[in-house]
């Protein structure tokens, strides 16, 4: 009987047991896992997994990740002794080290402190597909700076990626991890606290909590995860350069949809998943990492929606129709267990925001429907960017700041307001840059332009409504067709200015 956290697991039977509960591990789901054990530790290929499991027949690697989904999911939190090693493939660790495959030189920290003080990483029970490159960026510029910024879209999946990039840090440099949540930090005052609370320092009087703070981050190895710093932007960042100057060998790993602007930070670009091309073959399509984290977000209704090839191409629509953000992907994969793929593919075609509901009752409210995170993000708009968002979601497509100027720079709003507004925009992740070979460009994502086109529609604070809409629809036809004759141009080395990490998710045009 082999053992597992609280889990037991008898290969000669093959059943596992956790808390005196049998738990229901499919046929493969259990292959794989009897492949883990029998390797005591070391790494299990991706292609020796394909050839025990599959032997004789011809499968992509989508379904190792469907089944170990599975897996992970019936072992509740013993699934993170399941390590994904990047590139290579996956190991059964003890949960008392999780310890993966190096990936870089050791930290030069030098004290840790009892992990157990702090706030732990949550768990993620969906695996992180698609984001191997991200993972080796982010522990290579830890190393290198004290703060890393990753930057992206509402619902790309910052979060994920921090966290299990954190947990191999932890593993891999034996440096203690907190995690600070400001999801629900609603007061900047608030932000100081949280910090404290998450590194296990009992209340004390608000004058004495700074100082605090930054005893007991001095000297020590840690790796603090500020998460969802947007909101809080300016106390962010005031923390994070204070805790920074108290410990040389701190290091602060945040999210958010716009830099911290904080000193000595580094940002790394996180773009949607990349969505298959409309003319991609099945295999093509399977190999999609945005297909891939649909289809592992669907797993726990299903054994296989890949068995129907009219499944596979439906799934491929609704990937590149939501920008092949994960948080929308996760909502999809929710609705279609409910009404099945093809009433899922054209509630996603017709509404996507009325469909797109019921997220996990534990996450945020802006994370709970895809309204409610373009929601969120709009609300962090000035008025003028709100405007100039308006006017430019009538283009479709990509577009340059010529164009941007003469379509939003109508009535009271000039050329340098068009140009300071889509700055802003930028920054905040609501319109993406793309670099190209000889000037560089702009883009909406689609999900966003649709949200913009109907947010256009209601009359809003600053006066514009719909006869505002309609004058700008009649403003220089002559302009629409300029727009639309730049965007036949070639597009090249896609990215977000400053970043160092350029990736255009595919099928956004």
């Amino acid at each position: 009987m082999e053992t597992i956290g609280r889990t037991s697991v008898s290969l000669e039977t093959r059943e596992a047991f956790q808390d005196g509960h049998r738990l229901q591990i499919g046929e493969r789901a259990f292959d794989i896992l009897e492949l883990l054990i029998q390797a005591q530790g070391k790494i299990v290929t991706k292609h020796k997994i394909m050839s025990h499991v599959w032997p004789n027949v011809i499968v992509e690697e989508g379904n190792i990740h469907v089944h170990l989904s599975a897996l992970r999911k019936q072992l509740g939190t013993d699934g993170r002794a399941i390590q994904t090693v990047p590139r290579r493939g996956y190991r059964l660790v003890p949960l008392d080290t999780e310890a993966v495959v190096h990936r870089g030189k050791k930290s030069a920290m030098t004290a840790r402190l009892p992990s157990t003080r702090f706030e732990p990483l949550p768990v993620c029970y969906t695996p992180l597909i698609g984001r191997e490159t991200e993972l080796d960026e982010i522990a290579r510029k830890l190393q290198d700076t004290p703060v890393v910024t990753l930057l992206g879209p509402g619902g790309a999946g910052k979060t994920h990626l921090a966290i299990e990039a954190a947990r191999s840090m932890a593993a891999d440099s034996h440096v203690d991890v907190c995690f600070v949540s400001l999801a629900p930090v609603l007061h900047p005052d608030q932000v100081l606290n949280a910090a404290a609370e998450a590194l296990g320092i009992e209340p004390i009087d608000d004058l004495l909590m700074l100082p605090k703070l930054l005893s007991t981050v001095a000297n020590h190895r840690i790796l603090l995860v500020l998460d969802n710093c947007e909101h809080m932007l300016e106390e962010a960042a005031r923390l994070t350069e204070r805790l920074i100057q108290a410990s040389a060998n701190l290091r602060v790993l945040s999210t958010s949809r716009e830099p911290l602007r904080s000193r000595n930070e580094t940002l790394c670009w996180v773009a949607p998943l990349a969505t298959p091309d409309v003319n991609a073959t099945h295999k093509e399509i399977l190999a999609s990492p945005s297909v891939e984290t649909f289809l592992a977000f669907a797993e726990s209704w299903t054994s296989d929606l890949t068995e129907e090839p009219e499944n596979v191409e439906m799934i491929a629509s609704i990937c590149r129709r939501l920008d092949g953000l994960p948080l929308a992907l996760e909502l999809a994969a929710a609705r279609a267990r409910v009404f099945g793929m093809r009433h899922l593919e054209r509630e996603v075609a017709n509404d996507p925001f009325r469909t797109l509901v019921g997220g996990r009752r534990t996450a945020p409210v802006r994370q709970r429907t895809l309204l409610g995170m373009l929601d969120w993000s709009y609300q962090l708009l000035g008025e003028l960017e709100r405007v100039v968002l308006h006017r430019l979601a009538e283009i479709s497509g990509h577009f340059y700041l010529g164009d941007a100027q003469t379509i939003a720079a109508i009535d009271r709003v000039s050329n340098e307001d068009v140009t300071e507004a889509i700055a802003g925009l930028v920054s905040k992740c609501l319109v993406i840059r793309a670099r190209g070979r000889e000037k560089d460009d702009y883009y909406l994502l689609g999900t966003t332009r649709e949200y913009a086109l109907r947010k256009f529609d209601r009359p809003q604070r600053n006066g514009e409504g719909l006869s505002e809409r309609t004058r700008h629809r009649d403003h220089a036809p002559e302009a629409r067709s300029a727009v639309r004759a730049s965007r036949s141009g070639s597009r090249a080395d896609k990215g977000v200015p400053g970043l160092e990490s350029t990736k255009n998710p595919r099928g956004v045009r």
